[in-house]
């Protein structure tokens, strides 16, 4: 280990002992209990039904399955929520720091990630249950050899300056991934070759008519299996690697600097402001991206026939499904202003005039979310007046409320981690959240209480009228802002 490796690690033990919070290990100890609790209490219960009828030793084979379909879920974990260093800071780049120290330092800060443990540890402890110690073991040290070189390529894509190094990276994972499917279903359809076909070989099992022989045979095979897997990714892995070490994105000797326009603040709108905010915000863009996925989808289920008929023909998430997502960014109103509020109230633009776009741009994307919805009503029986007014009511009623929160934020780190982040929320702002029950217990008490008619006479008729009082609603908020604006702004300062 040369000494600027040294002194790179060095300063990252430094940096991790300067983050380290009691928070994070708690929530850590926290989940790791809750899900051993759960998957012991699977165990326990099925147990009996195991000893009667024992696993055979050839769902060992089942190993690198498992490995390899962790590979996407994995994937898009690591584009959410990970974020590592790729290149060297400024007070490094001054330091002789060898590419070759740097590329190894990006290694061990990679390998040593806690999203690179958590799917491979959770799915040994599974397997060590029903299957034998080394069985777990290799489990552990192949699917962690697929994570590793899923954080690698991210690395890669990170780093690579533009499509002629990108495009590469693009096939050479599709390449591997296609080529890992190849080795595992290659060993499985060997196995079934050897004991005669795969339907042989699992009547055979049910039947217990299986010779110590093969028993002892079949591990031979998994091994085999595994470790030629675990030999292709580690071979990639080193290749990714290398690839790292001959992108170079950032070369001030190569590359005269380019002289481009500077915008200043005044030529930007207060429109482009609530889009750049979410779409340059890690934290604002993945909450909105994992809340549209899952509602949207809870949404298309909900709408089921059978889930229909359980549901007096309601369904319950299309309001969540319209509504949440803006709901997720009218928590916060000015929140996300408060980093640069010095800069913003020295411009001609008054708070109202701010708070009355954000509204705007919140049944916009309450619009958008309507519209995605809007096969429901084509091809799966959603009334469409029930679509229409609950697009109303969640402008007019649901969202409209949430502007009052500008009255409680309290500034919001933007370019931080959205797992389980609550910097940026308070005492005031968690209570005032409670205010969405009001407007969800009006929804369903509507639609449960009341004939289909009335109840969208009622919902649309509240939507109608949030959205023709919205102006003065919002100038009433303007108003106490403006009378409390030097306590919140010290707030800010001091947050």
């Amino acid at each position: 280990m040369t000494t600027a490796l040294k002194e790179i690690i060095r300063l990252w033990l430094r940096q991790k002992r300067h983050d380290f919070k009691w928070q994070q290990v708690f929530m850590a100890v926290y989940f790791s209990g809750l899900y051993l609790f759960l998957v012991l209490s699977l165990f326990f219960a099925v147990r009996e039904e195991l000893a009667a009828h024992p696993l055979p030793i050839t769902l060992a084979l089942a190993v690198p399955l498992v490995a390899i379909s962790v590979q996407v879920g994995d994937l898009l974990m690591k584009l959410f929520w990970r974020r590592s260093p790729v290149e060297m800071d400024d007070y490094l780049r001054t330091r002789p720091v060898p590419v070759r120290d740097w590329a190894r330092f990006v290694l061990f800060d990679t390998s040593m990630g806690f999203l690179q443990w958590m799917l491979p540890l959770m799915l040994s402890v599974v397997i060590a249950l029903v299957m034998p110690f080394w069985v777990a073991l290799l489990a552990l040290v192949l699917t962690f050899s697929v994570t590793l070189t899923n954080a690698l390529f991210q690395n890669c894509w990170r780093r690579a300056p533009g499509n002629e190094w990108t495009l590469p990276l693009v096939f050479g994972y599709l390449f591997w991934t296609a080529l890992m499917w190849v080795v595992v279903i290659g060993g499985v359809v060997l196995v079934s070759i050897q004991a005669g076909g795969m339907d042989l070989l699992m009547e055979s099992f049910e039947e217990g008519s299986v010779s110590a022989d093969y028993m002892r045979e079949v591990p031979l095979y998994a091994v085999a299996n595994s470790l030629l897997l675990l030999l292709l990714n580690v071979l990639v892995c080193y290749l990714l690697q290398r690839y790292f070490m001959r992108l170079k994105n950032h070369n001030e000797e190569a590359h005269t600097p380019v002289s481009t326009p500077v915008h200043s603040l005044g030529q930007v709108s207060l429109w482009s402001i609530e889009w750049v905010s979410v779409m340059r915000s890690k934290r604002l863009r993945n909450s909105e991206l994992i809340i549209i996925v899952i509602f949207l989808l809870n949404t298309y289920l909900q709408q089921q026939p059978t889930v229909q008929s359980d549901m007096h023909g309601v369904n319950l998430m299309l309001v969540f499904g319209i509504a949440f997502p803006s709901i997720i960014l009218a928590q916060w109103v000015l929140g996300i202003e408060a980093n640069f509020f010095a800069g913003i109230w020295t411009k001609p633009w008054p708070v109202e005039g701010i708070l009355r776009r954000k509204f705007v741009v919140f049944c916009a994307l309450c619009g958008i979310m309507a519209v995605l919805i809007l096969p429901c009503v084509i091809w799966m029986g959603m009334s469409p007046w029930s679509w229409l007014c609950t697009l109303l009511f969640s402008c007019g009623v649901f969202v409209l409320p949430f502007m009052a929160s500008c009255l409680f934020s309290s500034r919001m780190d933007l370019f931080a981690s959205a797992f389980f982040n609550y910097q940026g929320s308070n005492k005031q702002l968690n209570v005032f959240s409670f205010i969405m029950f009001i407007p969800m217990g009006i929804y369903l008490g509507s639609y449960f209480l009341l004939p289909t008619l009335w109840a969208h006479v009622i919902v649309g008729g509240l939507g109608i009228l949030g959205l023709a009082l919205h102006r003065p609603y919002i100038h009433w908020i303007a108003n106490i802002w403006h009378r409390r604006r030097y306590t919140i702004m010290e707030r800010w300062q001091t947050e």
